[in-house]
């Protein structure tokens, strides 16, 4: 063997990659050391067998059929790692061996042609390890997915962020201005949270923000509508599609959802458990209602149902506030 042949056959044999040379029956023909490791195989059991013979699994796969195009008409392949993601039973170590955890893999097909000197067409199927990468990704991936969760989540009540809700609420009023449709929206507060907190302790009113929140999102029932944690004890929440009558029947459904859980509330002049009170405003944004116009009514519609007593639900409808229930207030702002 001269110098350059042999020095290629030591270049094939020490590259970091699989290199495995199929003649044009799909013969093995060059099984390279690195694949002896990762495939724990022999280089005398692989060299001579056909590839269905030694991989009987490849039968009918995407890389089958790469290798046959690129004997039959000479044409390169790349096997996307995503689709095609460990085709060889081959592994990264004997630890993996052992538990079966097959070597992350991408995947070149590519045509040969001797020339003179083996006028019949090969192939090369290189195969590089990409399991570090993959596993780099997914941690990228992951760190995103848990990112975009704290932005949209509150960490605390685990129900929506104030930030999400108002990019929700920019999307709504763009969809509600082309539709013509109402948008409504509550606040919503705790009453008597800082007496609540000032009796039970921190840890036990954080506990009575986590099951407030779960009762009062469990009562929207609608995939577009949203709570979300406005700040302490404060939530809001968009009713998309929804005039005030509507929005009335939601609020009065989660306020009676806060008061069937029954907290014990022993500083409250309310009532002996914890209780919610609800300010509910609406407006059509195609007839120029903002989303700063609507939030600002139901906070003060929120404001009279405290001055009111608390415990209950009020309406914002032009200068004037309505109670659901009994109560009905039909003079000026209060």
């Amino acid at each position: 063997m001269n110098s350059e042949l042999y020095l290629a056959a030591l270049v094939v044999q020490e590259a970091q990659m699989g290199l495995m040379v199929l003649d044009s029956n799909e013969n093995i023909v060059l099984f390279n050391e690195w694949l002896v490791k990762a495939a724990c195989l022999p280089e005398k059991d692989a060299i001579g067998k056909n590839l269905l013979q030694l991989f009987p699994e490849l039968q009918g796969t995407r890389l089958q059929s790469a290798v046959e195009t690129s004997l039959q008409k000479g044409f390169p392949s790349l096997l996307s790692q995503s689709l095609n993601r460990t085709p060889f039973p081959i592994y990264a170590g004997a630890e993996e061996y052992k538990t079966g955890i097959r070597m992350e893999q991408l995947i070149h097909v590519i045509p040969l042609k001797g020339g003179g000197i083996t006028p019949q067409r090969h192939c090369i199927i290189q195969i590089a390890n990409v399991s570090e990468a993959v596993r780099r990704e997914k941690i990228l991936i992951e760190q995103a997915k848990e990112l975009r969760r704290n932005l949209i989540t509150d960490g605390l009540t685990g129900i929506y962020s104030r930030r999400y809700w108002e990019e929700q609420t920019l999307i709504e009023f763009r969809k509600a201005r082309r539709d013509c449709s109402p948008v409504a929206m509550m606040m919503l507060d705790v009453d008597l949270f800082k007496h609540f907190n000032d009796t039970y302790g921190h840890p036990e009113g954080d506990l009575c923000l986590q099951r407030v929140a779960r009762a009062a999102a469990n009562e929207l029932k609608r995939p577009r509508d949203i709570l979300a944690r406005y700040g302490g004890e404060e939530f809001v929440a968009l009713l998309p599609e929804t005039n005030l009558e509507g929005a009335a029947v939601v609020s009065e459904r989660i306020v009676k959802a806060i008061q069937n859980l029954q907290i014990p509330h022993l500083k409250s002049n309310v009532a002996p458990y914890v209780t919610l009170s609800i300010g509910v405003a609406c407006g059509f944004p195609v007839g120029g209602d903002t989303q700063e116009t609507i939030i600002s009514e139901a906070d003060q519609a929120l404001y009279a149902a405290k001055h009111l007593g608390r415990n209950r639900v009020v309406l914002r409808k032009d200068e004037f506030f309505f109670t659901t229930g009994n109560i009905k207030i039909t003079s000026g702002i209060l």
